[in-house]
């Protein structure tokens, strides 16, 4: 095996390119607000709300810088995303000088990894998400948490709304089964807490973690958002996963455009290792 290969990391430097997703959660608008002058909502209500300004494409293109920080090293780079809705996410990071080092895709039913420094190729299933957590299961739940969106908001058994910090906050619980990849039928509560901007409506925060298990759980910023086809994305995003590996990324998007002028191009060379057989 390799250097620096371990199954592990794999799973975690794939989930953090997926954080294109801060510590500011600020939008970029000018109208302060004050927890007196926030309306209150029910649960169904502010559903309601964050689904109807959700950032909405068919096909996603941008540029990105990304910083990856794990137990022991860090890195930073350039990097290229490009989308098709509930259907293909595809990553490119390059070093500062042009050299690509990584490239990545997930399609509905599998994930492909391909890393030209060590000359090595991965591809699994897309239930090797699950290793992190349960509720990652479909390329469209996996962009819904690149651009800040919740596309299993309703697919909730309980919901409780409060008010913190002049924002929404809504902490939203799973019943889900412990192993998807084995199909068992033991069950964990999986907790979703989720922060909204009370402005735009977007989701500012969003922290995963299982019921009464603090060490493992993924946590998500959102900020400063822009206005693209009439809707806000966000274009700074950081992703921090806990659990027996500890990783932060911080990415930055530029040039975000909806074009469908996209190409996912993925081939593998000959003489490319594959990591786990």
């Amino acid at each position: 095996m390799r250097k620096f290969m371990n199954k592990k990391f794999h799973i975690l430097l794939i989930v953090s390119l997926l954080a294109i997703s801060l510590i500011n959660t600020s939008c970029k608008t000018k109208k302060t607000i004050t927890r007196a002058s926030l309306r209150e909502f029910t649960a169904t209500r502010l559903i309601k709300e964050v689904e109807k300004n959700e950032f909405s494409f068919d096909y996603l293109q941008a540029k990105m810088n990304l910083k990856i920080e794990t137990n022991d090293k860090s890195f930073g780079a350039k990097g290229q995303l490009r989308m098709k809705k509930d259907s293909i996410i595809w990553i490119s990071v390059s070093l500062p000088l042009g050299l690509e080092v990584i490239r990545l895709k997930i399609s509905q039913d599998s994930v492909y990894f391909l890393n030209r420094t060590e000359k090595t190729y991965l591809t699994e299933d897309i239930n090797i998400f699950s290793d992190i957590s349960p509720m990652i299961t479909s390329v469209g739940f996996i962009q819904s948490l690149i651009i800040g969106n919740d596309i299993n908001l309703r697919e909730s058994d309980n919901y409780r709304v409060e008010i913190k910090d002049n924002q929404y906050n809504m902490l939203i619980t799973h019943k889900l089964r412990k192993s998807i990849r084995q199909s068992d039928e033991e069950w964990k509560v999986m907790m979703k807490d989720l922060w909204i901007d009370p402005q735009i409506f977007r989701i500012t925060k969003y922290n995963i973690k299982e019921f009464n298990d603090n060490k493992r759980k993924i946590d998500i910023q959102y900020a400063d958002f822009e206005e693209v086809n009439e809707r806000f994305i966000p274009t700074k995003i950081i992703i921090s996963v806990h659990g027996d590996f500890t990783l932060k990324a911080v990415i930055t998007l530029s040039n975000i455009s909806t074009s469908k002028d996209l190409d996912f191009l993925f081939n593998i060379p000959k003489k490319y290792d594959r990591i786990f057989k």
